[in-house]
């Protein structure tokens, strides 16, 4: 895979493993302390009994080298078990399908374009840093940022700030915010290099409690 391509794939990967953090186990050893009313471990028994969410995205990314900003929405699936289905439908419809081990991108009717693991192993290191969190597993999350529960302003909110402390992830990102109340709401990836992509969650529901046959299906690729 041509480097440019894979940088893309890894940008892109990371951006949708960080949605897949909010809906992570969050385990209170070793974060910093809330200033707000909920708690680290309150979090966590909130965040982990959300199994199966699908709900509604919309997407504004502010560029250093555009004067307006690229707007995007769709809707998306996490699936705990499965991985998460992204489906951009404005401007133009795009697939993102994330597994533990692989992931297929594909625009509009055009053939997907499926990366296993094992043929990048550095675009599945984002995700999983993030999906670790699934198994209850929290060093490699504790060792690449800092983390920290803070105040959002509102006794219905919280607020999560993760500030990279090493390469690769600081080589891209300045921090990662996620805010929210049952579900994540709002979630701000800021680039070192003065980027911002803003993603607001909305229409997310739990129900039903069961993958579809198409959606069991989509993962299977």
């Amino acid at each position: 895979m041509p480097a440019q391509t894979s940088y893309r794939f890894a940008r892109l990967k990371l951006y949708v493993a960080a949605c897949v953090l909010g809906f992570s186990s969050f385990i209170a050893g070793g974060f910093s302390p809330a200033v707000n009313a909920i708690t680290l471990p309150q979090l966590q028994q909130q965040l982990s009994t959300q199994t199966l969410v699908r709900g509604d995205f919309e997407q504004v990314r502010k560029m250093e080298m555009f004067s307006a900003p690229l707007k995007s929405e769709g809707q998306f699936l996490l699936a705990q078990e499965q991985g998460l289905h992204w489906q951009q439908t404005q401007p133009f419809p795009v697939s993102l399908i994330l597994t533990q081990n692989k992931l297929s991108q594909q625009f509009g009717d055009s053939k997907p374009q499926v990366v296993a693991a094992e043929q990048n192993p550095m675009v599945f290191y984002f995700s999983h840093v993030f999906l670790s969190l699934f198994k209850g597993d929290t060093s490699q999350l504790n060792e690449q940022f800092d983390i920290k529960l803070l105040d959002s302003g509102s006794e219905d909110k919280w607020l999560l700030v993760l500030t990279p402390k090493s390469a690769p992830l600081n080589a891209v990102f300045k921090t990662i915010r996620l805010t929210g109340d049952r579900f994540i709401e709002q979630l701000t990836l800021t680039e070192v290099r003065g980027d911002v992509t803003d993603i607001t969650f909305s229409n997310q529901r739990t129900a039903p409690t069961e993958l579809s046959e198409n959606e069991q299906r989509a993962f299977k690729f």
